[in-house]
């Protein structure tokens, strides 16, 4: 086996107990009272901060290499950042206004191609058709259809849920499922899917435009493998922003500021989604710098997909996939 081989298999080692870890967060609201987005999320931001302090403890030079980095460097990492907030509110409109599992699958497949495509093309494309280019197109297109046939497997649960209950699926709730035929609403949801499937990947292209500044934080001393901590504490800065705007102007809106002084257990899971929420994306980096220079091209649907496959994982676990027939189980399983 090839030294290329040996530190490709390393990255897959590290990214897919992180892509497991993230997947597995999709567990929270099952454990939550009274689960608003807005609320919670907004009560996540100051325990979310644990995150970025995580990032620059691994790359305590972080004031020293903002100075010395390119303010054109700094400017894509932050309008990356930027565009996956948006993506992520988008997101939750989409949920609003279609079918969640339609337009949860919408967004993934279009996240996990495009989030491995664009930076092929716009970074790497006197590779694209290579022999080597040619293979990892066609293990990109392979994870999509993986990715596909996850989600319609979900599709088709939720519809059965819904035909034997009447309404939406246990767990849904109401204002996050108004209307479940096919109109107008739900065309404009899958417009937003849409969107929000390609803005979403762009923490990765925050990632594929990060070399210099990556390079910059290992010149002055951080650890080679964990340099990349110094994008996302930026990155993900930027996009926090963002829902930070959004959920403040949905609370005074829906005037639920009191909700943030009310002594809850959300609190509880708050904290732990904000000390495992920063891992996934920690060991990517750290993956991504073993997996040479396709890194984000190959370790980006990766990460979507074990993702997906967890969250699966733990719908089967806590009884999801209970009493659907095979139909959906057999697609899963291909």
């Amino acid at each position: 086996m090839t030294n290329e081989s040996v530190f490709l298999l390393t990255g897959v080692a590290f990214i897919s107990p992180g892509a497991f870890i993230d997947g597995s967060l999709r567990l929270a609201p099952k454990y939550t009272k009274g689960w608003q987005w807005e609320s919670s999320l907004a009560r996540l931001l100051h325990i979310g901060v644990l995150g970025d302090s995580l990032d620059c403890r691994f790359c305590a030079n972080l004031p020293e290499v903002l100075p010395l980095a390119e303010r054109r460097d700094l400017f894509l990492i932050v309008i990356f950042g930027i565009g996956w907030g948006c993506g992520a509110v988008l997101f939750g409109w989409s949920q609003k206004m279609a079918d969640m599992a339609l337009s949860y699958a919408i967004a993934v497949r279009l996240g996990a191609a495009a989030g491995s495509f664009a930076p092929f093309v716009l970074l790497h494309r006197q590779e694209l058709f290579t022999h080597r280019g040619k293979l990892v197109i066609a293990g990109v297109c392979l994870v999509a259809i993986g990715v596909a046939l996850c989600s319609s497997a979900g599709h088709i649960k939720d519809r059965k849920l819904l035909d034997v209950s009447g309404g939406p699926p246990v767990g849904a709730e109401p204002e996050m499922a108004p209307r479940w035929n096919v109109d107008l609403h739900g065309k404009l949801g899958v417009i937003v899917a849409i969107l929000s499937g390609l803005l979403n990947p762009m923490i990765n292209l925050s990632l594929a435009y990060s070399a210099p500044v990556a390079k910059l934080a290992a010149d002055r001393g951080a650890k080679p493998f964990l340099a990349l901590t110094v994008i996302w504490a930026i990155a993900m800065s930027a996009g926090a922003l963002v829902s930070a705007v959004y959920c403040g102007y949905l609370i005074s809106k829906k005037h639920t500021w009191h909700l943030m002084f009310t002594p809850s257990s959300d609190y509880l899971v708050g904290l732990i989604m904000g000390l495992l929420g920063p891992v996934g994306l920690l060991l990517y980096g750290v993956g991504s710098s073993r997996m040479g220079n396709l890194a984000e091209v190959v370790g980006w649907p990766i990460l979507c997909s074990m993702g997906i496959l967890s969250a699966n994982f733990w719908g089967a676990v806590t009884g999801k996939w209970s009493g659907i027939g095979k139909k959906p189980l057999g697609i899963m399983g291909v």
